[in-house]
């Protein structure tokens, strides 16, 4: 039986042209009313099928060459643009929405083009025009033509090559590499820019499609993109091992009970793939910035000035004894770099004000010793020749003036959670266990009740390695577990080549065996370091579903 290669062209892009259609108008109406799950949450998979689809038909389409190279470069533009302007909005702690309108307006132009493009397609198929290819072999291009054209497919190509060496960190297959902070969490974008790379690269070359150089091209573009698409297609098995490692640590609360999703503000689901593309949207809260806890006079501290930055809630829907549940987060940076806003994902902090928390953005002193981060930009406000005891100290100043100014915040310091990230999530797990074990109330507060510990990847007994130093059981807060220890929920990815997996693997083991609290560890498949970095993104989504419902297991009262 013969097949209508024609027809089944002409078929796919009528596909084409519907999914350009729906994506435009659920862009559209979704940039005018917001809704967290359009379609039924499908929205998103129709993003992602619509834009696969719209390289392929640059492909395939030979008649109008120049609108498929504008096309194209859009494309891989955009998904830079998509991830980085995301990641802004996000993390710009007064912008209430946390999503940007420039990346509405980017996807509404992506569909649009795509569908102008699929109907001058299908017109010149209707008609039976003949196609552009044909004429433009007939043409010798010009010397600025084939220079530009070279021009662009270097550049392509190095885009390429920085795709592959991509890949190669988030495999895993290169340890100890920062950049791996950009990779897995907007694997998606590059992947999606990497197939329409090779696209590109081919359409330029000008040559057959069917030799053997374009074959290699596209067979690259097309492995390298399916290597990004692994940590969206082990998103069911993360959310499956996620919720057996919670159920086992913590029963079935707030899982199985539907109501309590609306009675609590909780996500729905611990992943949508329109929230990755479009920004997870936030309710309006308060914020007051840079609010000086502690200013140095002497000693090592002299000079310092240390502030934070409050998240306050709007409603008192979630108040106990008309007092919020605090969060406090401290940010990572290897003890040398980082601020409280920005550098620590001030979009988490907008989830749990959200949800009612009172959320403290802390900073505290960064050592400035160690070259290797010498060009990372820091408050010179905090720097100086501190160690982790001193740090830990300053997290203590913090806590007092919590514990001293709690009626002006709302605060309930009854029910305290503590957070952190890498460095942070080491110093978060000091500072809590250090409250607990009673072992250092002479620079934390007692008056705080610890609720719930939350580290991110922590980076215990890992700062000697980057010369900074301190007490044994404060860079290693593991050895201050034990039976007063409160509950645990720990962030870390498999493919974290800057802190092991061992280290949430001990700290784990530690919990199980020294403490009568809960503890469960969630593991981000493919996921390297910080790859919360991009807040929408598919680790953070996941987190942030289960954080919730831990955190509101145990505080207050109420908790078990």
């Amino acid at each position: 039986m013969k097949i209508n290669t024609s027809k089944i062209i002409f078929i796919l892009r009528l596909v084409i042209l519907g999914f350009n259609l729906l994506a435009f108008v659920c862009a559209v109406t979704l940039l005018i009313h917001p809704m967290p799950y359009l379609l039924f949450n499908l929205f998103g998979y129709a993003v992602l099928l619509t834009l696969f689809l719209n390289i392929v038909s640059a492909y395939l389409n030979t008649q109008y060459r120049y609108l498929d190279y504008g096309y194209l470069f859009l494309h891989i533009i955009s998904m830079l643009l998509i991830s980085v302007l995301n990641t802004l909005a996000a993390s710009d702690v007064q912008n209430k929405t946390s999503q940007s309108v420039l990346v509405f307006i980017i996807f509404i132009v992506i569909f649009l083009f795509g569908a102008v493009i699929t109907i001058l397609q299908l017109k010149n198929n209707i008609l039976k025009q003949k196609s552009d290819a044909a004429e433009n072999t007939q043409k010798t291009p010009s010397i600025f033509k084939n220079i530009l054209r070279w021009i662009s497919v270097v550049l392509i190509c190095v885009n390429l090559f920085v795709g592959c060496y991509a890949a190669h960190i988030m495999l895993g297959l290169k340890k100890g590499d920062f950049n791996e902070v950009f990779i897995s969490e907007f694997a998606v974008f590059w992947g999606l820019s990497m197939f329409a790379s090779s696209v590109l690269i081919v359409k330029l070359l000008q040559r057959n499609q069917k030799s053997v150089l374009n074959k290699i091209i596209l067979a690259a573009g097309i492995l390298i993109c399916a290597v990004f698409m692994l940590p969206l297609f082990s998103i069911p098995s993360t959310i499956k091992g996620a919720d057996k490692a919670f159920r086992d640590a913590f029963g079935n609360t707030y899982l199985d009970d539907k109501t309590s999703v609306t009675q609590n503000g909780f996500m729905r689901n611990p992943f949508s793939l329109q929230d990755y593309f479009f920004g997870k949207s936030t309710q309006n809260y308060n914020v007051k910035e840079n609010v000086l806890y502690y200013e140095g006079d002497s000693g090592v501290d002299a000079g310092i000035k240390l502030h934070f930055d409050v998240y306050l809630p709007l409603n008192n829907d979630s108040k106990i004894n008309n007092q919020n549940p605090v969060l406090i987060r401290i940010h990572g940076g290897a003890w040398t770099m980082g601020d409280k806003g920005f550098s620590n994902y001030s979009a988490e902090n907008k989830h749990f004000v959200n949800l009612g928390y009172v959320v403290f953005d802390i900073q505290y002193g960064i050592n400035d010793r160690n070259p290797s981060f010498g060009t990372a930009a820091v408050p010179a406000s905090v720097k100086g020749d501190f160690n982790i005891d001193d740090m830990v100290r300053h997290i203590g100043l913090f806590t007092s003036f919590l514990a001293d100014n709690a009626g002006e915040y709302g605060a309930d310091i009854d029910s305290v959670f503590v957070s952190g990230a890498s460095a942070g999530g080491q110093l978060a797990n000091a500072a809590a266990l250090g409250i607990t074990s009673r072992r250092y109330i002479d620079i934390l507060d007692p008056r705080l009740n610890i609720r719930g510990l939350i580290p991110f990847y922590p980076a215990n007994s890992l700062s000697p390695k980057v010369g900074i130093g301190g007490t044994q059981d404060l860079v290693d807060p593991s050895e201050m577990v034990d039976k007063n220890s409160p509950p645990c929920l720990i962030y870390h990815g498999t493919h974290d080549g800057v802190v092991p997996p061992i280290i949430a693997e001990a700290f784990k083991k530690t919990y199980d065996e020294k403490s009568s609290a809960p503890c469960a560890l969630i593991w981000m498949r493919f996921s390297g370091h910080g790859s919360d970095f991009y807040t929408p993104g598919y680790y953070n989504q996941i987190f942030m579903y289960y954080m919730e419902r831990f955190m509101r297991q145990f505080f207050g009262p109420s908790g078990t």
